[in-house]
């Protein structure tokens, strides 16, 4: 009989056992001591059984087409597959071709009919020990990420096999570093790759391949056409965390059995601040993300090879709702940058005005919003040192005071369920109980709250303090510099409203967190108005360390 020798092994199977040499020796071995004729083998190594999508079983397809062989032999018929429905699926395929499957080690043949019950409970075992098997090492693997140990890490690292510990590549870093100021001072990401192209700097495909000793192709073309930068890889490094130290863990799911794939939610990751050795500094990394959320902007662009304008897609018309677009305007001095409603430019005067205003006033008013902020949170300095003066002798006595609020909340709890047996008795009078219990119910979740804000308060006024350092440290570079620069103002300002009326333009700047903490009101460039936003509340801060929240 003309027989097909397959043999197979994944990736979490013992290998010392079932060896493919190890399995090739078992099935050739049987089909020489039963008189077969060896016509032809194939194998898939460290694939799993669960699919039928390998080079090993196409093969078979094209040998049973083709009419060349009579059995299959394997070592037993978890190698042919695990999957029950896929394998029984592929056997009954076989059987319509008149091709036999043989099982060396179970003395199983398809072609014999006493043999399909035996075969129906193989399927299931081998179903069962895959998908066990899986979930086994989902679990494992999920656990190793919530542990945040880094089985292969992002471009720019590498993990040391003898310390375990993860080291910059410096080749690869200073790669990055690139990326991230190019496209900072303004280029897009396809000129970055192209760039990087240029200047032949190995991609994270080639980088690793070296690292781990795989094999490349022979010529320097081969390894140029197989790796070269393009827009998509660019934009994958300026949006990883890693490259300022965290971890990010389980961003993504695969199911190879079922053949899906989806993005996890941020709530089912798993973050490890602090974690890998820092490459690019928070700041840039900041303003890398406040351009890529900026650029996605309707606008956010000027015209091919003329460079980023730089208030793009942050202006808006407050009478239309449209965006405005930037104009360059050339000038015997040289040249000046305006902007006008996106409706005017396309749809003309009947529909809106132009509401134009020229970038040197926006960088002046920018200018003096920047320096009235960092007054404001020079001023929520002095009153955090203020808090935190007063905090810290009283930090020890916050235990006695949860522990009456404590005491406070079963109190209300109890008078609760009270009123509720008033209620039931009392059934004309209902809605009198039904104000008592929600009176009750909302001074027991303020006294939660309460608890809540004591037992975070330390942590809360050292995150506020470095919150409050690190913009104000942000501003004075900011400062520095003079002219702001396009990443900055994409970090700072959230839009800017802008409104016409009998030719005079009302502008409002909106900040954006860090520093939304006030809006500010322009007309003519001249302000007019301030509206505080603050996002920490002071006051409750204050009633945590001072408030008798026990009190009758």
């Amino acid at each position: 009989m003309k027989v097909w020798l397959y043999y197979r092994l994944s990736r979490d199977e013992d290998e010392e056992l079932n060896s493919l040499n190890n399995q090739r020796k078992i099935i050739y071995n049987f089909a020489v001591s039963n008189g077969h004729e060896v016509v032809g083998e194939s194998f898939d190594d460290n694939v799993s059984g669960m699919h039928f999508n390998r080079e090993g079983i196409d093969k078979i397809y094209e040998v049973v087409e083709a009419g060349k062989i009579e059995a299959i032999i394997v070592k037993d018929l978890s190698r042919l597959g695990r999957h029950r429905t896929q394998t029984a699926l592929f056997i009954d395929y076989l059987r319509e071709h008149d091709v036999r499957v043989l099982s060396a080690t179970e003395n199983i043949d398809t072609f014999n009919e006493n043999d399909d019950l035996i075969i129906g409970f193989k399927g299931l075992v081998n179903d069962f020990y895959a998908r066990d098997g899986s979930r086994r090492v989902r679990t494992g693997y999920r656990q190793k990420q919530k542990e945040g140990i880094v089985t292969i890490p992002p471009f720019g690292y590498f993990k040391d096999k003898n310390t375990k510990k993860v080291v910059v590549v410096e080749e690869a870093a200073e790669t990055v570093r690139l990326i991230f100021s190019a496209y900072v001072g303004g280029s897009g990401m396809k000129a970055i790759a192209r760039t990087l192209n240029e200047q032949r700097r190995k991609t994270p495909a080639l980088m690793q391949a070296e690292l781990l000793n795989k094999r490349l192709p022979n010529t320097q073309d081969g390894i140029l056409k197989k790796y070269l930068w393009d827009a998509t890889m660019v934009a994958r490094i300026l949006r990883d965390e890693s490259y300022i130290g965290t971890l990010i863990c389980h961003k993504s799911e695969r199911n190879k059995i079922n053949k899906t794939f989806r993005f996890t939610d941020p709530e089912e990751q798993f973050r490890h601040e602090n974690y890998l050795p820092i490459i690019v500094t928070r700041e840039i990394w900041e303003q890398a993300q406040a351009l890529l959320a900026g650029r996605k902007e309707k606008n956010a662009r000027a015209g091919t090879n003329r460079g980023i304008l730089r208030y793009g897609g942050l202006l808006r018309c407050k009478d239309c709702g449209r965006t405005f677009i930037g104009k360059r305007i050339k000038l015997k001095s040289g040249e000046r940058v305006a902007y006008v409603c996106d409706t005017y430019h396309r749809y003309g005067k009947e529909h809106c005005s132009s509401h134009m205003v020229d970038e040197e006033t926006l960088d002046r008013l920018i200018g003096a919003e920047i320096l009235r902020t960092k007054k404001m949170y020079e001023e929520n300095w002095s009153r955090m040192e203020w808090l935190i003066e007063r905090w810290t002798p009283k930090a020890s006595t916050a235990s006695a005071k949860i522990g009456k609020l404590q005491e406070h909340i079963l109190l209300l709890e109890e008078e609760v369920e009270v009123i509720l047996m008033e209620r039931i008795r009392d059934k004309a009078n209902a809605e009198r109980y039904d104000r008592m219990i929600a009176k009750r119910e909302e001074q027991i979740a303020e006294a939660k709250k309460q608890i809540e804000d004591l037992q975070n308060i330390s942590e809360m006024l050292r995150s506020r303090q470095a919150k409050l350092k690190r913009d104000i440290s942000l501003i004075d570079d900011i400062l520095r510099e003079g002219k702001m620069s396009e990443a900055h103002l994409r970090m700072l300002v959230e839009k800017i409203l802008v409104h016409e009326e009998d030719g005079r333009l009302d502008l409002e700047i909106r900040l954006k967190a860090p520093f939304r903490d006030h809006l500010d009101v322009f007309e003519n460039g001249a302000q007019t108005d301030c509206f505080p936003t603050a996002d920490f509340d002071y006051d409750r801060l204050g009633a945590a360390i001072y408030g008798d929240y026990y009190a009758g």
